[in-house]
């Protein structure tokens, strides 16, 4: 009799002798004792410690991978929301409605931080080195003031997000600020142009002649030269002062929209309802999801097969759970048969083997959970030591235009990420501790 048959016997029968429940303490010792290191049974401890590192590497893999993606979208929405209207409004183009006193109504509810009308259209701008496509913005000065990149308080980080030369104050004041445009930062290095000079602006939807219509041209101040971040909206990007760009594109005098910032834009919902309550009817109210539908849905599906792929990745790292266990059976046969003889129930052998397998994927996933943490929290000498080890950025900011490789933890993940690593190695579990439970007693002792 080895000494495991010996200590499980002492154990069983203390157990058996309390009239022991399911899960009891018995069950514990009997199935930690099993997975401790002894030579005649390395193979199966070896196995063991291979399913617990790969959990712990699988778990930390999804944890990593999926703070990294939301991080580059938080990065991303931040950005491109810095720039772009979070709810959108149209006014019906026949209403007698005052696009600016709308605008100054819709200001005033709750969790609207800046509304004000806008005019847009595209234009080509010429300096004397390049020439460029824009797409042209006109707003109001005291919008334009208010506008995330110019406050920074949203989309300005360590990459130069928001206005990088000149400034705003004499945009769209007195005779020569109404002359002054701001643009992008790629847009001022393609044509060359830095915060005073001079640019010029062709528009195709000129003045109206016999012979048809003829393009409108018109030289400009640069006054200010701004960033998002994002290389193709910094390319394009122009503001003009409104009445400036009402002339200039033959748009009416209220804009074209009226471009409202809301407190949340991951929830404009509420806020959508609320100006339908105070706008003309036949008002036409949507948010940016629907402006940048196909952009956020491959976004939303992105996420998604990511999150499945590392999932099963999870899932193939725990069935080695499954060849331990069954090693493990194998080796304890004799003292399934001894505990059965003593009066323990299927459903006791079967909870010992279900709780050593559990405890290595339960052990795995809270290793695994803490190192991916770990990495998410120095992701950044990481990433240096990386550079620094391989001799070469592995982030390089002029093509992801960040200095940094975001990483946002989302809580929410990390407790279905430790649902999900419990579910698989529970499952991983289930039919070798059902094959130890179902072994004849008469029968293993037989043969042995």
């Amino acid at each position: 009799m080895t000494a495991d048959t010996g200590g499980a016997q002492e154990t069983g029968r203390a157990g058996l002798e309390r009239g022991a429940g399911p899960f009891a303490g018995f069950e514990f010792l009997l199935a930690f004792r099993y997975l401790r290191a002894r030579r005649k049974q390395g193979g199966v401890t070896l196995i063991s410690i291979i399913s617990f590192v790969g959990i712990m590497l699988a778990v930390t893999a999804l944890i990593a991978v999926m703070s990294v993606m939301n991080g580059f979208r938080h990065e991303l929405l931040t950005r491109l929301l810095g720039v772009q209207p979070h709810v959108y409004v149209y006014l019906p183009e026949d209403g007698p409605s005052d696009a600016g006193a709308v605008a100054d109504a819709i200001l005033q509810l709750d969790g609207v931080r800046q509304a004000g009308p806008v005019a847009v259209g595209q234009a080509l701008v010429t300096s004397g080195r390049s020439a460029a496509f824009a797409q042209v913005a006109g707003v109001r000065p005291e919008d334009l003031a208010r506008f995330d990149l110019i406050t920074g308080a949203r989309g300005a980080d360590e990459a130069g997000g928001g206005l990088v030369q000149g400034s705003v104050e004499g945009f769209g004041q007195g005779r020569n600020g109404g002359n002054e445009i701001i643009i992008g930062s790629a847009m001022a290095g393609q044509l060359g142009v830095r915060a005073g000079d001079q640019v010029t602006l062709v528009s195709p939807r000129g003045a109206q002649t016999a012979l048809g219509t003829t393009p409108r041209s018109k030289a400009y101040t640069v006054g200010g030269v701004i960033t998002v971040g994002v290389q193709d909206l910094d390319q394009i990007l122009v503001y003009m002062p409104l009445e400036q760009a009402a002339l200039f594109f033959n748009r009416p005098e209220g804009g074209d929209y009226i471009d409202v910032r809301i407190d949340t834009p991951d929830d404009p919902d509420p806020v959508k309802e609320r100006i339908r309550e105070i706008a003309p009817d036949n008002t036409l109210v949507f948010d940016w999801r629907r402006q940048n539908e196909a952009f956020w849905r491959a976004l939303q599906v992105e996420r998604v097969a990511m999150r499945l792929i590392l999932m099963i990745i999870v899932l193939i790292a725990a069935m080695n759970i499954i060849s331990g266990l069954v090693m493990l059976v194998k080796n304890k046969t004799r003292d399934i048969a001894i505990l059965r003889t003593m009066g323990a129930s299927q459903g006791a052998v079967m909870r010992i083997f279900l709780i050593a397998g559990a405890a290595v994927g339960v052990l795995g996933t809270i290793a695994g959970i803490l190192l991916g943490l770990l990495f998410v929290a120095f992701i950044g000498p990481i990433q240096d030591f990386v550079s620094w080890a391989s001799g070469a950025p592995v982030f390089d900011p002029s093509v992801y235009n960040l200095y940094r490789l975001p990483a946002r933890v989302d809580w929410g993940e990390v407790a279905f990420v430790a649902f999900w690593g419990f579910f698989t190695a529970l499952l991983a579990t289930l039919p070798p501790s059902w094959r130890a439970g179902r072994i004849d007693p008469v029968e293993a002792l037989r043969y042995e």
